[in-house]
């Protein structure tokens, strides 16, 4: 009897947490897709594509967090397939042009991005990075890869108390080019888990430095 009551304990809790972030995120159009690695998954319909959000706790300050994804150089060491990536040109202390190439799996050819990234505050403590994909002239089409477009990727920052924060994660691109429609889903669903897992570990490395912030 015991064991039953805890099963379904359980379910009615797993049941009502459901309920819960349906109702906070449709709201916004956003759906409660999954929660792994301490990471909310949500997704939502914009015209024929799908974006994709996650939401996690990272320990460290915003000033390291933003120095490490505007740092190239350790890219690879947690964005998943990471080929290449380099600053294009620094437009201000808050304003920035990067290049990206992902490894994709043959024949798939490797997918290319030039994006914009810009630092802002909102409010007296969030801080919001925005990017989206720019053209430039250091950075010509190349035959041997797919130019991939970001209509926006997010990170909002909301400090916590106890040196953490809440970082939530927002993306909707096109891939470009022809990819089978489950691989975009599963690693749409999947990337958001990745990009703030290897937030945190990367936050333990003495190697990254602080950005500076907007005042």
């Amino acid at each position: 009897m015991k064991v039953s009551f805890l099963i379904f304990f359980h379910a009615i809790s797993t049941l009502i947490i459901g309920i819960m972030y349906g109702k906070e995120y449709k709201k916004d159009g956003w759906n409660f897709v999954r929660e792994r690695k301490d990471v909310q998954v949500y997704e939502k319909e914009v015209g024929e594509r799908i974006s994709f959000k996650g939401v996690g706790i990272i320990e460290g300050t915003p000033e390291k967090l933003i120095g490490i994804i505007h740092n190239p150089g350790r890219w690879k060491f947690w964005i998943d397939d990471m080929d290449e990536g380099k600053l294009l040109e620094k437009k201000s202390d808050f304003h920035f042009i990067f290049l990206q190439v992902i490894d994709a799996t043959w024949p798939i050819k490797n997918r290319e991005l030039v994006f914009e990234s810009v630092i802002s505050r909102v409010g007296p403590s969030r801080i919001l990075l925005e990017m989206k994909s720019v053209t430039h002239p250091s950075a010509p089409n190349d035959e041997d890869r797919v130019r991939a477009k970001i209509s926006y990727t997010r990170y909002i920052i909301d400090p916590l108390d106890g040196n953490r924060m809440q970082v939530t994660f927002e993306n909707l691109s096109d891939p470009g080019g022809r990819i089978p429609n489950f691989m975009v889903d599963w690693a749409s669903k999947s990337f958001p888990v990745t990009i703030i897992e290897g937030l945190r570990e990367e936050m333990k490395s003495p190697l990254q430095e602080k950005a500076l912030l907007p005042e």
